[in-house]
């Protein structure tokens, strides 16, 4: 009766919570639609660009006459700091004063005609009919000539606003690849890509997400090589987003995920640009977010976050080594501390004598349990690492070196912690280092905590059951049709060996990989 009446509660609220859901979207629909409407029903003139952008300090209004005859005026309109000043000048307003073939016109369409032809030298150049585009190219660093008496405008992309350098991965070292990683600067971004992939079938198709920021969305891949399907869920996806603003990385991944309630990552961010290329390479699709400095590659298996371009630049004996050292690490990281705590409080039989005795001398003056012990240490070691985050690199080097020398060696002189705890959590923080992938390594770190709560409670038996759980809920998740778990359980094995524990020679890897269902499924050679 009580879970009959609990069930019922959970699909009432669940209802509402779809209902709420569904009337959000509505409105934003609504909203997004009546603010497109509104724009696109109002002529190109200056007195509607002025206000729809109101009296913003920053939008610069000049009114020239072409050639100095007042009876051709135009209003030159750009933000300042979003454009080149000099550009501007040089090639805009020049020609507008200077050029002799416009001495010669007597109408706006005439005028409009010669600068769609050349007569005003820039490569970039759009005759905008409706007021929204012609905005939205201004807010996205454009400079427009807006001719008031036809209604007409046009745009030229002279876009100078200061942007970072291109540096090196400051979160994925690059040991033996390439150096150059991915900025806040869109256009720059996709540049990186197309230096890289030089095919002719590689697109880049750009959308908009979010009604109040407009961010720009490009979505990458290979025609003649990607499947299609997947590239259309991609772009449903993303055209399904109704958001006021995508400014964060988490504005777009949460929406376009298979599983909103896993922690584990679906989707692989990367800010390199030669780990991006490759994964483009092999059939995947790729998203480049304008304003982040990071790369999304669809679809992710679980072994992609265990892998490295170093793979692919190494011997593969030894990247084979270094790869499986890295899936033997995410095992210590996991089960560790929660084994230690089985052993010692309810599995003693397991632990040989000698190794016994000594756990118990370094024991006996200790007042907590193991498993108090062990968990507090972890919650320090968490709290280590969200300092080491958050502070400045110089600072947070030093908060590292003082958490794991001074206050840990104090502790165990003290006597409030074993010595043996202290090893057990150092090994597994630093087998929990060696994960490439920090959404990956973050996962594997909060179910570190779950496992040593288990294994308080009942030893091996809770241990085994929620791993065993946990083997479950990711043999459960897909990402876009792909099972997060393949090659594994996909394919009838048939990847296994190729490039997922083990690398084999670059040459015996003659096809993409089975489960992306490439168009082009061959990677080099034959395939015989």
């Amino acid at each position: 009766m009580i879970f009959d009446i609990l069930r019922n509660r959970k699909r009432h609220e669940e209802n509402n919570r779809k209902k709420e859901n569904i009337e959000n979207k509505r409105n934003n629909e609504l909203n997004g639609l009546t603010d497109i409407d509104e724009l696109n029903n109002k002529e190109i003139t200056t007195e509607n660009i002025k206000s729809v952008l109101s009296d913003s300090n920053d939008i610069v209004y000049q009114v020239h006459y072409i050639n100095g005859r007042r009876d051709l005026p135009v209003t030159v309109i750009y933000v300042d700091g979003l454009v080149d000043i000099k550009i501007v000048n040089d090639d805009i307003l020049k020609p507008l004063s200077q050029e002799k073939i416009l001495e010669e016109v007597k109408n706006f369409n005439s005028i409009i005609d010669l600068i769609e032809h050349g007569t005003i030298y820039h490569a970039s150049r759009k005759l905008r009919t409706n007021l929204e585009d012609t905005l939205s190219d201004i807010l996205n660093g454009a400079v427009a000539l807006v001719f008031d008496k036809v209604k007409k405008a046009i745009t030229f992309d002279i876009r100078g606003f200061e942007k970072r350098s291109i540096t090196e991965p400051a979160n994925e070292s690059a040991l033996k690849g390439s150096k150059d990683s991915f900025i806040e600067d869109l256009r720059v971004n996709t540049s990186l890509v197309r230096r890289k992939i030089r095919t002719p079938y590689l697109r880049i198709k750009e959308t908009t997400v979010g009604f109040q920021t407009r961010t720009n969305i490009a979505v990458i891949y290979i025609e003649n090589l990607t499947n299609k399907n997947l590239i259309e869920e991609v772009f449903k996806r993303i055209n399904k987003i109704n958001v006021d603003g995508a400014t964060t990385a988490g504005s777009i991944e949460e929406y376009i995920i298979d599983n909103k309630r896993t922690i584990f990552p679906l989707v692989l961010n990367t800010e390199r640009t030669d780990k991006f290329c490759h994964n483009i390479l092999e059939g995947r699709v790729g998203l480049l977010i304008d304003g982040l400095p990071t790369a999304y590659v669809i679809p992710a298996t679980i072994t992609m976050f265990f892998q490295t371009p170093e793979d692919y630049a190494q011997n593969y004996v030894i990247s084979s080594f270094l790869r499986s050292i890295r899936f033997i690490n995410s095992l210590i990281a996991l089960l560790a501390p929660a084994f230690y705590i089985s052993i010692t409080t309810f599995h003693q039989e397991m632990i040989p004598t000698v190794l016994a005795i000594s756990i118990i001398r370094n024991k006996t003056e200790v007042p907590f349990p193991t498993s108090t012990s062990i968990f507090f240490m972890l919650l320090a070691l968490e709290v280590l690492i969200e300092a080491g985050f958050r502070l400045p690199k110089t600072i947070g080097q030093t908060i590292s070196i003082i958490g794991a020398l001074v206050v840990g060696q104090a502790a165990v002189q003290a006597k409030i912690i074993s010595p043996v705890v202290v090893i057990i959590i150092a090994i597994s923080g630093m087998a929990g280092f060696t994960m490439p992938n920090q959404d990956f390594s973050n996962a594997i770190r909060f179910f570190r905590l779950v496992f040593v709560i288990c294994a308080t409670i009942a030893g091996l038996y809770g241990l085994s059951l929620v791993f065993l759980l946990l083997i479950y809920h990711l043999n459960t998740l897909e990402t876009y049709g792909i099972p997060y778990f393949s090659p594994f359980v996909a394919n009838e094995g048939r990847d296994i060996i190729n490039d997922t524990i083990i690398r084999l020679p670059l040459q015996y890897m003659k096809k993409r990989p089975t489960n992306l269902k490439t168009v082009n499924k061959k990677r080099q050679g034959s395939t015989k």
